[in-house]
């Protein structure tokens, strides 16, 4: 049986019958009848400053630690969405950052203390203000553990060792333990998580295991007490007014001006971006 369609069927596609469509082109000129040869759009200065200010990268929240992630959690909870946006951007752009060359680094450092100790005074007290810049150091400190891989330029942190929130302060956290004493054990341990392997019975073998040695324990609590990273003794820009705003800015940018350092771009940059989130 033939079946044919009631109504025909035109394949404009592909039809050597029709002549072929002319493809349109651009051609320059003028229109008649026209005041003006060109056209221009004019852009008022406040409308440029707009523009550089509307572009906002904002900062992913760094969790460090359960610690740290805590304490800035605690913290940042009844603050404004532009304060908690100052603080975790001066985390990810002065302390935990991909900058790989050592000047940049430290002197991003200095001026992201400088940056959190303004935040604690205009918008802490007390005991608050106190937590928060100690957390602050911490990150800090974490920050001069930094290694740079000569080959990808990646950059890499030293993370203290974990302890969940509430448990005591002899907490041993047994992967941690595993990997500082039994690195081959370890790595069979997160071959057997990735392929779905018997992963609890390596850990449970190695949690049996270390029970016995306690000077594994002693040597791990050791480690954990002792302080990682070390923060600079001095900053260039502790002595930045922070009464308001416009003044801790504008003497920050003095300071980097009279110092003249090489990286004044990067700095000043840096503190136009903390004015921005501010405001």
């Amino acid at each position: 049986m033939k079946i044919n369609p009631s109504i025909p069927l035109d394949l404009n596609s592909y039809n050597p019958s029709k002549p072929r469509e002319e493809k349109p082109t651009l051609v320059s000129g003028t229109i008649p009848g026209l005041s003006h040869p060109t056209d221009t759009v004019e852009i008022s200065p406040a409308s440029r400053q707009l523009a550089a200010s509307d572009v906002v990268h904002h900062a992913a929240v760094y969790f460090g630690t359960a610690q740290i992630n805590d304490s800035l959690q605690r913290l940042l909870q009844d603050q404004s969405a532009e304060v908690k946006e100052a603080v975790y951007g001066i985390i990810q752009s002065n302390f935990i950052t991909q900058v790989a060359a050592e000047d940049d680094a430290a002197a991003l450092l200095e001026l992201g203390l400088a940056q959190a100790q303004y935040v604690a005074d205009q918008y802490m007290k007390g005991d608050q203000a106190a937590e928060f810049m100690k957390t602050i150091r911490e990150i800090g400190a974490i920050s001069t553990t930094r290694t740079v891989d000569p080959d990808t330029q990646q950059v890499r942190y030293v993370t203290p060792a974990q302890r969940p929130v509430g448990a005591p302060e002899d907490y041993i956290d047994l992967s941690s333990l595993m990997q500082k004493f039994e690195p081959d054990t370890f790595q069979q341990l997160q071959d057997a998580i990735v392929s779905g392997g018997d992963w609890s019975r390596i850990l449970t073998g190695f949690a049996s295991k270390a029970a016995a040695r306690q000077d594994w324990a002693k040597a791990y609590q050791e480690d954990a007490a002792a302080p990682v990273g070390k923060l600079p003794v001095d900053n260039r820009f502790d002595q930045a007014s922070r009464i308001d705003l416009t003044s801790f800015v504008q003497q920050i940018k003095d300071i980097i001006a009279s110092a003249s350092l090489p990286n004044s771009k990067l700095l000043t940059d840096n503190i136009e971006a903390f004015m921005r989130k501010l405001l």
